[in-house]
């Protein structure tokens, strides 16, 4: 009998493709992957820091501008009710 798609690999040759394809694809990824972590941390950091320090400082103003609204509203509230 002929086999219609040519000589198949067998299982040494399948094991040999494979660790050729994990060398050839595989651990560069691996290590290209594992340096733009380790580059990202290294400078996401000290933006963050400074990110959430900035955002406190805007969540502080807001609150207070609420609390001068809060304040303005019961005043006019007050004289309404005193009409």
């Amino acid at each position: 009998m002929i086999p219609l798609f040519g000589p198949v690999p067998g299982g040494a040759e399948l094991i040999v493709i494979f660790i050729t394809a994990i060398m050839l694809f595989g651990i560069p990824l691996t290590i290209f992957g594992g340096l733009f972590l380790l580059y990202r941390r290294a400078g996401g950091s000290r933006a963050t820091k400074e990110d959430v320090d900035e955002l406190k400082n805007e969540v502080a103003e807001l609150r207070t501008e609420l609390e001068g609204n809060d304040e303005t509203e019961r005043q006019e509230r007050d004289r309404e009710r005193e009409r």
